[in-house]
């Protein structure tokens, strides 16, 4: 007979305590949550010190479970019905249009399960290319402070109740005015002429002077269209084109297809400018010029190259610039391209006349029918004097935000507020709706149908995506419905088209079925008429523009590229993506040139523990407290300042990212208690003594506070230090000299080596003659990546990249990547995968420090100093997905590891976080969860992941990572993956270009190129093989899949 004992776990069981008998039924205990752990309070009294605590937690089962977050739960709703065209898994493409009043693009919306998630470039069909702004702005489409109905007095109301109240007031006696931005929508503008409303236009950014000019010059009221891709020659006064200047969308695209050195010729880029811009740090000349000068700049070179006039003063630098400037027009001819930045008449007519006097016009440069820029700040101005004379009955704001972009926008707001009917059909209730007495909020570009003709051969599709999201109405549909038509907006945009469209041909029309798919309808119109140039007022231009004086210190403000005007203010991955020149996030400053930092006394090194010094800026009586930030290539004697910030001052509900959070996450508040903006808003500081608004201030005054402020920067080094494995360049010259050179032996990108003790050359002797490529030298096994299967790789030309950031929103944006917020990128925690490393020149070299007798280490520390006018280079840098990686020999539980297609993966469950992988990467591209960002307090006012509506636009192929755990690029593995399936299931090897990372895909000049380094006929194979392509370190023998091209300047020998 056994003799069967009993055994208890605890005297609780033996006792039958009621808590053993509660955890009794339960399968699991409840587990104490890694913040509960780390904040009991009795871990302050423990005696265990860091290295102990790791020594006993780093390596155990212990570890793991401290590390690893626990799972969130997150709520999945099935379809009752499912729509027919959506497949739960696989996305939707859509052909759209996305025009904001500024930038114009022909899109592919990116949908999964109906929610559009992606906005991307239509390559096949399309006009222009997404930026920054394009790309992220999605996330516009869900945020939470999108109004949510019309309302009434502030107050909560319904359709019905405020189509009564307006329609009531259009048909009651007064002066009745729409006050838009300018309207592309032939149907708009078709319902806006039905509606019976005065249209007044006018743009956040004016362009005035560009459309006067054309008129006085050439008869025709058009906004230039600059052929950049035939322009063997530009000369850019002030004109960002590869930024924020006008129609940037396509001038990216058509500048680099004119900087291809393979071709065997390559435009040349003089630029004159007062910040360093994107165009400036791209071009082959730069030479800087402050806002008063850049007017002599125009006539010196109207001087030169016609003899008309005569030059304005200029110092001997300039002079010799505009000099060599004018012999380059002059040989281009026809070929060559002047560009002016300013919206001053005068400006703009020298411009005509020196392109008019190349023979450009009609070649680079058309005055035809483009539709951009129509809006007019004279208009605005005497709209104004109108409103406060009382002489405006009815006012309807669309699209516009008068009260906070307008030059005159207190005087604006405060005969708005004094009116009795007044109408905004804003999305948020921002600083205008916040005045006006109705709200009737309009759909969001994602949500609505639209047409827009920006060039006269095409009519450009706006498809909804998306069903309104919120009580919303398209803005001309109100008028509509105001002027009495009840009529439903896409029927009454059908009929625009084709006037006997009824509801029963809403599906069964061949060519509109064809145009929505394409996303534009083709026009049949007559060729463009020759325009002549008349140069009427070209002598008066001369004369007002040598005359210009300027003070002490000038000031020119200018639109960053991913915050443009400030629509984007709301937008927190736009805030956290760093300028591409000074790596600020999340703040507008005061830039300044070194000279100027140096003579004031000013910090001039900006860093984590080092603030910005506060500096007081006045114009005319107003002053504003701004950081500043030491700019190489700022003209001394000159400031400039980003536009677009200072969003919601007067506490308006725009978008939590708008405003500045604290340590704890909680909204910083002014003494009125309303939230402190993010920056300030400068708008007021533009130029209003013309007729035409412009954007420079000719005499500023500027004094140092004493004060500091924090700036988050994400590049604190300015130069790479003369390590030449790092960047390579060379000028044209010397490349065509050397362009059929075997890969490795050309003089501009020779292989790197390394001395061996062993006779290599053959000479009998061992001595530093005997080396070998790194390539030769192995400490691991080779990875069987080559000719087996794929091996996915990206080439990235750094003659073409501008550094835009187009790439970092869009790699952002797929792959779910966190934003930290400012006081996170203060610490150097940000989360991007993908960076753009900004390298200035220095004019110190290892060579002149031989000479000089300076030790090496000396002449390093002379050369992180950059040149006063450097040059520059923008170099993408996400994890080069090593073939030798480092970071996978050093992880103890082989979370980080190499596939067999050339992949460094990451497995995110596995990870512990040791950040070992990251000590060990060269290239510093990992990054580190500290917190939990989707769930932390911290970070509730601005990451997606947190917003209840915001986080819709989450990748569902992406895993959103968790607390504790390492991440970097996994070159879009999801998209690989897909391209894989697709190619499976349809039985054929994946198709070259078939798979495209985000980065690539958003280029906007082609810069960034992927596919499979394994197929041959692959086009990112030929460019690897390329004699410009190397690898950034090489001499380390990590052996990268990611390959640079060698960077190639159209300047004279010896000049790169």
């Amino acid at each position: 007979m056994a003799n069967t004992k009993r055994y208890w776990s605890g005297l609780d069981e033996l006792r039958e305590t009621e808590a053993f008998k509660t955890i009794q039924g339960k399968e699991f205990p409840e587990a104490q949550s890694v913040d509960e752990f780390l904040t009991d309070e009795r871990l302050e009294s423990t005696h265990t010190g860091r290295r102990d605590f790791l020594k006993f937690m780093g390596f155990g089962l212990t570890a793991a479970t401290l590390a690893a977050c626990e799972t969130p739960v997150i709520k999945s709703i099935p379809y009752t019905n499912k729509p027919e065209e959506v497949t739960p898994g696989v996305a939707n493409h859509y052909a759209s249009t996305y025009y904001d009043g500024h930038d114009f693009v022909n899109v592919l919306v990116k949908t999964r399960e109906g929610r559009p998630i992606f906005v991307k470039s239509n390559t096949e069909t399309g006009y222009g290319r997404v930026n920054a702004r394009v790309n992220a702005s999605v996330l516009s489409l869900y945020d939470e402070a999108r109004l949510d109905g019309p309302r009434i007095g502030g107050e909560p109301s319904d359709w019905a109740k405020v189509d009564s109240v307006v329609s009531n007031v259009m048909q009651g006696e007064g002066r009745k005015v729409l006050l838009t931005n300018t309207v592309l929508s032939p149907s708009a503008l078709r319902s806006i002429k039905q509606s019976g409303l005065e249209h007044i236009q006018y743009d956040a950014i004016d362009y005035g002077a560009f459309r006067a000019s054309a008129e006085a010059d050439f008869g025709v009221n058009s906004f230039p269209s600059y052929r950049l891709e035939e322009a063997e020659t530009v000369v850019t006064i002030g004109a960002d084109f590869l930024g924020s200047f006008a129609d940037n969308v396509i001038y990216g695209e058509r500048w680099a297809a004119m900087r291809k050195p393979e071709a065997g010729k390559m435009s040349r880029v003089h630029a004159f400018e007062t910040n360093m811009s994107l165009t400036g740090s791209n071009a082959d000349y730069r030479t800087m010029v402050k806002p008063s000068e850049q007017g002599r700049v125009a006539t010196a070179l109207l001087a030169q190259i016609s003899g008309q006039g005569s030059a304005g003063q200029l110092s001997d630098e300039a002079t010799k610039a505009v000099v060599a400037a004018a012999k380059d027009l002059k040989r281009a001819g026809s070929k060559g391209l002047v560009m002016a930045g300013s919206n001053d008449l005068a400006m703009q007519q020298v411009v005509n006349a020196i392109n008019a006097a190349l023979g450009a016009v009609g070649s680079t440069v058309f005055y035809d029918t483009m539709t951009l820029f129509q809006g007019s700040s004279a208009s605005l101005k005497q709209l104004t004097t109108d409103m406060k004379a009382g002489a405006v009955e009815v006012l309807v704001i669309a699209d516009c935000n008068p009260v906070y972009d307008a030059p005159n926008a207190s005087a604006f707001a405060e005969a708005l507020e004094a009116m009795k009917h007044t109408v905004c059909t804003s999305m948020f209730a921002d600083e205008t709706a916040a005045i006006c007495k109705v709200n009737a909020p309009t759909h969001h570009w994602l949500e609505s149908w639209n047409d827009l003709q920006i060039e006269g051969d095409r009519i450009d599709l706006v498809q909804p995506t998306i069903s309104p999201l919120h009580s919303t109405r398209m803005w001309a549909e109100s008028l509509l419905r105001w002027s009495g038509k009840n009529q439903d907006w896409y029927t009454y945009l059908r009929s625009t088209h084709a006037s006997d469209y009824t509801s029963d041909a809403m599906y069964t029309n061949a060519d509109w079925n064809k145009a929505v798919h394409n996303g534009f309808i083709g026009v049949e119109v007559e060729p463009s008429q020759q325009v002549s140039f008349t140069g009427v007022g070209t002598a008066q231009a001369v004369s007002e523009l040598n005359g210009r004086k300027g003070g002490a210190v000038e000031m020119a403000l200018y639109q960053k590229t991913t915050m443009g005007a400030g629509q984007h203010a709301a937008n927190p991955m736009l805030q956290e993506t760093p300028d591409p020149l000074t790596k600020v996030t999340w703040d507008n400053y005061v830039t300044m040139a070194h000279s100027d930092v140096d003579a004031m006394g000013l910090n001039g090194f900006i860093g984590q523990e080092k603030p910005a010094s506060l500096v007081k800026v006045t114009v005319g009586g107003s002053s504003m407290e701004l950081p500043v930030f030491p700019m190489p290539g700022q003209t001394p004697g000159t400031i400039g300042i980003a536009l677009g910030y200072g969003r919601g001052a007067n506490g308006e509900n725009i978008g939590k990212a708008a405003f500045q959070t604290g340590e704890n996450g909680s909204f910083e508040t002014n003494t009125d208690g309303n939230p402190v903006p993010v920056g300030q808003n400068v708008f007021p500081w533009a130029n209003e003594s013309g007729t035409f608004t412009d954007y420079a201030q000719y005499d500023v005054t500027v004094e140092a506070t004493g004060g500091t402020y924090p700036l988050a920067c994400t590049q604190i080094q300015n130069t790479f230090m003369g390590r030449e494995s790092i960047v390579k360049e060379t000028d044209f010259t010397s490349y065509f000299a050397e362009r059929g050179a075997e890969k490795g032996k050309a003089s501009w990108n020779e292989l790197i080596t390394l001395a061996v003790h062993e006779d290599v050359s053959g000479d009998g002797t061992i001595d530093a003659q005997d080396a070998k490529p790194t390539s030769a030298f192995d400490l691991w096994h080779e990875h069987p990546v080559e000719e087996v299967g794929h091996r996915w790789g990206m080439t990235i030309d750094l003659t073409t990249c501008t550094g835009c950031s187009a790439c970092v929103t869009a790699c952002h944006i797929e792959n779910n990547v966190p934003v930290v917020g400012k006081d996170e990128v203060r610490r150097h925690r940000d989360m991007h995968w993908m960076r753009i490393d900004r390298f200035f020149a220095s004019d110190y070299s290892l060579e002149r420090g031989e000479e000089e007798g300076t030790s090496v280490i000396a002449s390093y520390r002379k050369m992180e100093d950059p040149s006063a006018n450097p040059q520059t280079v923008h170099m993408p840098m996400m994890c080069q997905h090593c073939n030798h990686a480092p970071c996978e020999t050093v992880c103890p539980v082989a979370a980080t590891t190499h596939s067999n297609e050339g992949l460094n993966q990451m497995t995110y469950n596995r990870c512990i976080g040791t950040r070992y992988c990251a000590n060990n990467c060269p290239y510093k591209v990992r990054r580190f969860n500290w917190f939990n960002y989707p769930g932390y307090k911290k970070f509730a006012n601005f990451n997606p992941a947190q917003d209840s509506l915001m986080r819709m636009v989450l990748n569902p192929d992406v895993t959103v990572r968790s607390r504790g755990v390492m991440e970097k690029c996994s070159m879009c593995v999801q998209r690989i993956q897909s391209g894989k399936l697709d190619a499976k299931k349809a039985g054929t090897p994946v198709p070259d270009g078939s798979v495209v990372t985000a980065c690539a895909e958003a280029c906007p000049t082609h810069a960034i190129s992927f596919g499979d380094l394994n197929d041959k006929s692959a086009g990112v194979r030929a460019i690897s093989e390329n004699n410009r392509a190397y690898h950034a370190l090489e001499e380390i023998g990590v052996k990268p899949n990611i390959f640079y091209m060698t960077k190639v300047r159209n300047v004279e020998p010896n000049k790169a």
